[in-house]
């Protein structure tokens, strides 16, 4: 322990929160206006950039679940890129329409041509007034920082814990900044750093490896000077695409990996290559930029996409992406998603984990049950929801990185996500809460046992001894009869072409699926602005 003086006055605060990024500020708006002290603690200093920036349907209405059910209206301005635009045109933010993904192995194709072998795009908004965001970390952070400052959150950058003491009623904390130190005493200490630090670090807990997501490193940054992914039709004579390439999340799959790009409105991308240890383990040690130019020049449309592109700073790497804290709460103390465990952002599921998390620790924040003797018993069920959460979304992405030789069984198997993830939508935006527990249902038994096993099924059939045909056909069948009884966007892989828009029809036809009628699918579309 350090030997802090003990004359060091010790101060007292409801809530503490450590990590100052869009879940560690937004955990200390919603204590605050439920009454609570908070101290909100920060390793280093805002602006600073940061990756995680692609939000999706089902994050932006979390976040509006929560502005309407803490008091934090001016969060409604945030949830779609119209009214971002509209309300906040100094802060920099990026369109987003939805999900694109491009095969660029080296591998050979199937003998069936079909776009299938290429690409998917899967698009989540009808407009780009409705659309999702990508978010520009080092303006959104800092104005998020702000907020919480005007509420009355006491906030304190460049500040180190140097040691921390759990207690029955509490976590005693020994601060330190450059000109002073102090003991903090929480009733109770939130980790929102992201894992790299915090709790974990200050209690020696052990990461663990992933039970089925591949261990992977990854080097990212900001660009500017990106070329375009130019739209163009399908080869096979197919309408328009759905939306732009460059207004989404763009995904290029290529051996043993993924190299993402996401474009912002004032013309600057952020780029990264997530890269499977076992595959790249000769370049692992490298620089950051070494490992960035040996990625890109082995790719012809990648080497042309940034052949002029010049980083902003330098590059960064992370040596080790995905992991899971084996211990992520105490008697006084809880870890949010992204430090209790983290999975590969492919399929941007870090935000939706989040703020589910968050909406369930909202109800233990507040003075009076903090104020309390003895332990905060609704952590351990906290907990317990977040890490079923991140089982589902670790067997969803392990599935993915074991099917990536093929890029079609990948496209494939990723429409169980979209499939479960618009229900999930819907049923929230109808009030029906209860036919999709959890994230992924993972706290549905049933469901989550189907979609469990339905993974299970897709790795086998993608390692069989039968024909590249055969267990093409395979695949398609269980994909499709696996996410029948929750598909109610219309996504299938008997489609000649994946291309998939964001409409409405399917929603009528599904109706009962989501225990509707087609009058409350209307009222329900007409409400979030889509008809």
């Amino acid at each position: 322990m350090s030997h802090v003086p003990s004359m060091i006055r010790k101060q007292h605060f409801d809530v503490v929160v450590l990590g100052s990024g869009f879940a560690g500020t937004l955990t200390a708006m919603i204590a605050r206006k439920h009454g609570c002290s908070v101290l909100l603690v920060e390793k280093s200093q805002h602006p600073r950039m940061a990756i995680g920036e692609s939000t999706t349907p089902l994050t932006n209405l979390l976040l509006e679940e929560i502005a309407k059910a803490h008091d934090l209206a001016f969060l409604l301005d945030f949830t779609q890129y119209g009214k971002w635009k509209k309300a906040h045109p100094d802060l920099k933010v990026g369109l987003k329409r939805g999900f694109s993904f491009y095969n660029r192995q080296s591998k050979e194709k199937s003998s069936e041509l079909t776009k299938w072998d290429d690409e998917l795009l899967v698009a989540a908004s009808p407009n780009n007034i409705v659309a999702d965001t990508q978010w520009w970390r080092a303006d959104w952070d800092l104005f998020l920082v702000d907020q919480c400052k005007k509420m009355g959150v006491e906030y304190s950058d460049l500040t180190d814990i140097s040691d921390l003491r759990e207690e029955d009623d509490g976590v005693l904390l020994w601060i330190k900044t450059e000109r002073s130190q102090r003991r903090v005493k929480a009733g109770l200490l939130i980790d929102a750093c992201g894992g790299r630090a915090g709790i974990g670090q200050l209690l020696s807990i052990r990461k663990k490896t992933l039970n089925s997501t591949p261990e992977t490193f990854a080097v990212h940054g900001h660009f500017s000077g990106v070329a375009t992914i130019p739209p163009s039709n399908s080869q096979l004579g197919t309408g328009p695409l759905p939306y732009h390439p460059e207004d989404s999340a763009i995904h290029h799959i290529i051996d043993g990996g993924w190299v993402w790009s996401l474009r912002f409105d004032h013309g600057q991308v952020s780029a990264g290559a997530v890269l499977r240890e076992k595959n790249y383990r000769s370049i692992q040690d490298q620089s950051p930029e070494s490992i960035w130019s040996s990625v890109v020049n082995k790719h012809d449309e990648l080497k042309r996409l940034f052949q002029k592109a010049v980083p902003l700073y330098p590059l960064r790497k992370i040596k080790r992406v995905g992991f899971e804290m084996e211990r992520t709460y105490g008697n006084r103390w809880i870890m949010l998603p992204s430090s209790a465990g983290f999975i590969d952002p492919l399929l941007s599921t870090g935000f939706p984990l989040t703020l589910q998390t968050i909406q369930r620790l909202a109800f233990c924040l507040s003075p009076q049950s903090l104020r309390q003797p003895g332990p905060l018993a609704a952590l351990s069920s906290l907990a317990r929801s977040s890490k079923a959460d991140l089982r589902m979304v670790d067997q969803l992405i392990g599935t993915l990185y074991a099917t990536m030789g093929d890029f079609r069984h990948f496209a494939a198997t990723s429409l169980i996500y979209f499939a479960a993830v618009s229900f999930t939508e819907a049923a929230l935006r109808l009030g029906k809460k209860k036919l999709a527990p959890g994230f992924l249902f993972s706290e549905d038994p049933t469901l989550s046992v189907h979609i469990l096993s339905t993974f299970e099924n897709i790795k086998r059939i993608h390692q069989s001894e039968k024909t590249a045909e055969e267990r093409w056909s395979d695949l398609r069948s269980c994909v499709d009869a696996a996410i029948s009884e929750f598909n109610v966007i219309g996504v299938s892989t008997k489609t000649k072409t994946p291309y998939f828009r964001a409409e409405t029809a399917p929603l009528f036809e599904h109706a009962h699926k989501l225990e509707s009628t087609t009058a409350e699918i209307k009222n329900m579309l007409i409400s979030a602005g889509l008809a």
